[in-house]
């Protein structure tokens, strides 16, 4: 058997996998069966051999926007109700699995489950069986520990019910480091509210380690609309950078203490800075497609080198508003003439909504002044 898995938030698995299927469309995918159960928090498709091949060369992670993870499927393994329930795991990770990865090793193991209340039941049983599955690993050498490993490929078990285990494999530089494609991120109990954890984990996902140092700079100028309570001006000042933050409401106390902020009581939808800053961050509660007008005119019009904002989610057709929005967004760039970096994700601390990043590309150096 071959095929893909991905998670996804539960509720989502229709729109995830609409964009999957498009996207296996433009891989040259001609045939598959996908699985996409309501709230199961997970998507299946079955691939032929061939086709797992196109699909592999050539599916990113990072262009679908609500998969959190993406897994290459080797096997459905049903566990006994009782006694040795190992050998089955290990026969398939030894076998197809160590196939698939073309590697006589891998870099790691992840044993998880899909992100839905009652997978939680499943967890005690998932971290018994860890511990065996690692051990039978270590005893094959499949799992050897050094940078040398690094590279190769990842485990991961997914386990559906206490009887069956999706083997995957992930491809380390096409797959997020965290299982279940969850960042663990920890709530600041000084922050003013918990949607500081959507702009951290924003951070985490696109930028990464090496962005984070480079484009979180202390002395950097943003602007966060809609700020209030603080939870996005928070981040940023977490980054020593200077804020202005726009809205009509109440700024949290201890941010403003900080020195760092400057509060503006103007309508999100119509202030604009005097010169450029580096970071304009939004997280409005407004129709997307009005957010992503607005979008369009700071960064086509120069007023910011960055922007993380949120497009807040119809109850129907969800991913095809989200595509909406984004060509949207590409096709103004375009005939602008910026050069951009789009990217889009479904996040973990989201909830009905997108989150989307762009950068502008920074002009030639021609010797002139910008």
């Amino acid at each position: 058997m071959s095929g893909i898995v991905i998670h996804v938030r539960q509720g989502f698995e229709d729109d995830a996998a609409k964009e999957l299927s498009h996207h296996l469309t433009l891989c040259g995918v001609t045939s598959r069966t996908m699985q996409a159960i309501a709230d199961s928090a997970i998507v299946v498709v079955t691939l032929s051999i061939e086709d797992m091949k196109l699909a592999r060369s050539q599916l990113k992670l990072a262009d679908l926007i609500f998969s959190r993870q993406l897994l290459w499927l080797a096997s459905f393994v049903h566990l006994p109700a009782e006694g040795d329930r190992v050998t089955a795991l290990i026969d398939v990770i030894k076998g197809p699995l160590l196939e698939m990865a073309g590697a006589n090793a891998f870099s790691g193991f992840f044993f998880e489950t899909p992100d839905t209340d009652s997978s939680k039941e499943l967890t005690g049983f998932c971290k018994s069986l860890t511990r065996h599955v690692e051990n039978a690993l270590n005893k094959l050498k499949l799992t050897p520990k050094g940078k040398g490993a690094a590279h190769l490929p990842r485990v991961h078990l997914v386990m559906t019910s206490n009887q069956q285990v999706l083997v995957t494999l992930a491809d380390v530089d096409n797959s997020s480091p965290w299982t279940m494609g969850i960042p663990r991120l920890r709530f600041p109990p000084s922050a003013p509210s918990r949607s500081t954890l959507k702009l951290e984990e924003a951070f985490h996902v696109f930028l990464g380690p090496e962005q984070m140092a480079d484009r979180l700079v202390a002395g950097m100028t943003a602007v966060d609309l809609g700020a209030c309570p603080g939870g996005w001006t928070f981040q940023l000042v977490k980054h020593r950078m200077q804020v202005t933050a726009i809205d009509n409401g109440a700024l949290d106390e201890k941010i403003m203490a900080t020195g760092l902020v400057t509060h503006l009581r103007e309508d999100a939808f119509t202030y604009r800075p005097y010169d450029t800053v580096d970071w304009m961050v939004c997280d409005v509660v407004e129709q997307p497609a009005k957010i992503t007008s607005l979008m369009v005119d700071w960064i086509v019009r120069g007023h910011c080198r960055n922007t993380i904002f949120n497009l807040k989610l119809p109850m129907k057709k969800r991913y095809e508003e989200t595509a909406s929005c984004l060509n949207h967004l590409k096709e103004r760039c375009r005939e602008s003439g910026k050069i951009v970096e789009i990217r889009a994700k479904q996040l973990y601390h989201d909830r009905k909504e997108v989150t989307v990043y762009v950068t502008v590309a920074p002009l030639p150096k021609t010797g002139q002044s910008k």
